[in-house]
């Protein structure tokens, strides 16, 4: 279901758009939410499986996923209709954040050594497979049943998972720690408020008092929150792991891929239906090169890494090829014809793929081994956040250039998609340089490149 929303919402945008009259700025703030709920809230997942146990909260997790997916595909029409979708996204947001923290962790302690390895192959398996089919599976659902199928067909998968996990009778001890509202709260409106400022600055400006009061007064209560999560005896994320380097470098570039990762997504999907205006059938299929290298550059990720021995050849390598593909597929925007555009689509698609299990393996190698459910929240979390924050950042700037006609009608123009890709391709060139100066040339030991 998460793999699955993360490319059928995005094909889904512009006829929600087109139905409920909804602006350019809605239209980015309908993925934007999810992402950011689902960054804020995944530490909040990890300190509620620590005190109900890891099945406890998979199923929470899922029965909130789906019922606020339920209440997505119910969205009224006329003027409640913002509000009222924007909530349930980060509702949904916040199912997500409660089952991705413990889905790893509850497969690895259902199986033995022996079977371990194989049976999260299969689960990294089928969130490609889904993540692969989700262009077209989205296209049709919307094509024939409406926009708000996507969000519907959630709910009989919901009632599988639930299902299955009953009958597997999975059993997980609660650790009983305790829970705290306020350490949440601390963490999660500060960071609301300065992206929300971040993004808002495509309204308002950048230099208007509103955005730089949003700017600053969330990094410095965000600051403060950080400095509290520091001092906390069990702190809800432990961000001392980022004192050790081998760790907080993988991190950084995890957190710089995903913000390109999603621009590319939304806007790339934008394109195809908005400025050369395929049909959905057509914009599911023309996503598949971007969408499949990803798939296939996970995939390699890990033999890359057990045949050269250093995190550098997947993510040096994949880093180059995806900052490449991505200049390749903004050059070739401004063309007529969607063959132009495959090449990079697919060449972004494989470099953003290879390095993320890679430098996951990696950043489980360089903590102690209790330590290492909690480097795999803090990795999560910085990954989605990169997500939400490349959106907002991205988004921002399409909303001052696109025309005021656009905005209004919920649509991108060329020039306005031109400058998100731009954005992205410098977000993953960053990431190279950061990468080529930074990581190691030979790893030690590794631990095996899990799902990403």
């Amino acid at each position: 279901m998460v793999m699955l929303d993360q490319t059928v919402v995005a094909i889904a945008l512009a006829p929600l758009a087109r139905s409920l009259g909804f602006t350019t700025f809605v239209m980015h703030a309908i993925v934007l939410v999810y992402s950011l709920a689902l960054a804020a809230f995944t530490p909040v997942g990890a300190m509620v499986s620590r005190r109900f146990g890891l099945p406890a909260t998979f199923r929470c997790g899922t029965v909130v996923f789906v019922v606020a997916s339920v209440l997505c595909g119910l969205t009224p029409t006329g003027e409640a209709a913002e509000p009222y979708l924007l909530a349930a996204r980060a509702v949904q947001g916040t199912g997500a954040a409660l089952m991705l923290p413990v889905a790893t962790t509850l497969i690895a302690n259902v199986y033995g050594a022996r079977e371990r390895g194989r049976a999260l192959a299969v689960y990294a398996g089928l969130a490609q497979l889904f993540f692969v089919a989700g262009p077209v599976l989205g296209a049709f659902l919307v094509q024939s049943l409406g926009w708000r199928s996507v969000f519907l067909a959630n709910v009989p998968v919901g009632v599988v998972t639930l299902w299955a996990i009953g009958r597997a009778r999975v059993t997980g001890d609660a650790g009983g720690g305790r829970l705290s509202a306020g350490r949440p709260v601390a963490v999660v409106l500060p960071l609301a408020v300065f992206v929300s400022g971040l993004y808002l600055s495509g309204v308002w400006g950048l230099a208007d008092p509103r955005t730089l009061a949003a700017l600053v007064g969330g990094g410095v209560a965000l600051a403060l929150a950080v400095r509290l999560l520091l001092r906390s005896p069990r702190p809800l994320v432990d961000l001392r792991l980022l004192r050790i380097r081998r760790y907080a470098v993988p991190v950084a570039l995890t957190f710089l891929v995903h913000a390109a990762q999603l621009v590319l997504l939304v806007h790339g999907t934008l394109f195809l239906r908005q400025v050369l205006h395929l049909s959905l059938p057509a914009t599911g299929v023309r996503l598949l090169p971007l969408v499949t290298g990803l798939a296939v550059g996970t995939f390699l990720s890990g033999f890359l890494l057990d045949r050269s021995r250093s995190v550098r050849v997947p993510a040096v390598g994949g880093l180059a090829a995806a900052t490449l593909g991505a200049a390749a597929w903004t050059v070739a925007l401004p063309a007529p014809d969607h063959p132009c555009l495959v090449p990079g689509m697919l060449l972004a698609g494989l470099g953003m793929g290879l390095p993320v299990p890679a430098l996951s393996a990696e950043m489980m190698g360089a903590v102690p081994a209790a330590s290492r459910t909690d480097a795999s929240v803090l990795r999560q979390t910085f990954g989605q956040l990169g997500g939400a924050i490349g959106l907002a950042s991205a988004g921002a700037v399409v909303l001052g250039v696109n025309d005021d006609a656009a905005d209004l009608a919920g649509t991108v123009t060329a020039p306005a998609a031109t400058a998100a890709f731009v954005i992205a391709t410098c977000v993953l060139a960053a990431a190279l340089l950061l990468a080529a100066a930074l990581l190691p040339r030979r790893s030690p030991a590794q631990a095996p490149a899990g799902p990403a």
